[in-house]
């Protein structure tokens, strides 16, 4: 139990005697079940929603959890066929178009956890003469003709084969992880050198880089999305207060940031999701009370 449970605790039960929403309590002598969340471990987004979401389940709902990491596929595929209680990463509607589509019927679709989310290519604001993906096709030669992209399986990497293709570049896709992907950034920003890199928001590397996304006529990266939570057809009935808590679980880009902040501050996630829940009573006894309309 996290230090300031009392004082947590006080805060929801001051929200219930507002808006007259009865305070949870920790059911006495019921065995919760183990609840499952899938994550990509090497994503910062997906780490840390996931295991912030985690701490308090286990922490202030008293709910046993297990993390999976996995890569994007077979985390769609486990939430699928219920070898996943849940999943807080999926980024639609366009990057992981291509897994929700195999999964939608089977699954059941908590809506936004985060918004406002943008993809696409991204180069120092240095790099004065490209300013659109279109331009990479006059200057390949002065990224050596690479995009730096990320681990296998990221649905940003199957968007930039198409972008590729669709401009007519003469670039090859490297595929790396996010971990790789930022030390060559920082490599190229160190040495004052052009990298076009796969970037996304939100990242820790916008509060550390000078960077700008290249316009992108053709919208092969489409739109701002969202990141949404999906659950397997079975949570409503295994853990009705677990269901609750998710489908009620959001966070802004801000707050995401802050905690990334966090993080590389040289905490591990773990360490840097529990204090900023620790300094955020207020949020978090918010995602508590929406919880107990399921356990009565």
């Amino acid at each position: 139990m996290r230090s300031k449970q009392g004082h947590m605790l006080a805060a929801a039960l001051s929200l219930a005697a507002v808006f007259g929403t009865a305070a949870w309590a920790p059911a006495s002598g019921a065995e919760q079940p183990t609840i499952e969340l899938g994550y990509v471990q090497s994503w910062p987004s997906s780490s840390i929603t996931t295991k912030l979401a985690a701490d308090v389940l286990e922490n202030d709902l008293h709910v046993p959890v297990k993390l999976v990491a996995l890569s994007a596929g077979p985390m769609y595929q486990g939430v699928k066929s219920g070898d996943l209680d849940a999943m807080l990463t999926a980024w639609l509607p366009v990057t992981h178009k291509a897994y929700y589509e195999k999964v939608w019927p089977d699954v059941l679709n908590l809506g936004p956890n985060l918004r406002g989310t943008k993809l696409g290519l991204v180069v120092p604001s240095y790099v004065k003469d490209v300013d659109s993906i279109a331009d990479l096709k006059k200057h390949a030669d002065e990224f050596d003709g690479k995009i730096m992209g990320v681990g296998a399986g990221a649905g940003i990497n199957e968007d930039t084969l198409k972008a590729i293709k669709q401009y007519g570049l003469d670039m090859q896709l490297v595929k790396s992880s996010t971990a790789g992907m930022a030390a060559s950034l920082e490599r190229a920003v160190n040495k004052h050198e052009p990298i076009v890199i796969t970037g996304w928001s939100p990242l820790w590397i916008w509060g550390k880089f000078d960077l700008k996304y290249l316009n992108d006529p053709k919208n092969v990266y489409g739109k701002a999305g969202y990141v949404a939570t999906l659950t397997s057809r079975e949570l409503p009935d295994k853990a009705p207060t677990v269901y609750q808590f998710l489908d009620d679980f959001r966070l802004s880009l801000s707050q995401l940031n802050e905690i990334e902040a966090l993080a590389k501050s040289g905490q591990d996630e773990a360490h840097a999701v529990h204090e900023w829940a620790q300094n955020h009573p207020k949020v978090v006894s918010h995602w508590i009370s929406a919880a107990t309309s399921a356990s009565g």
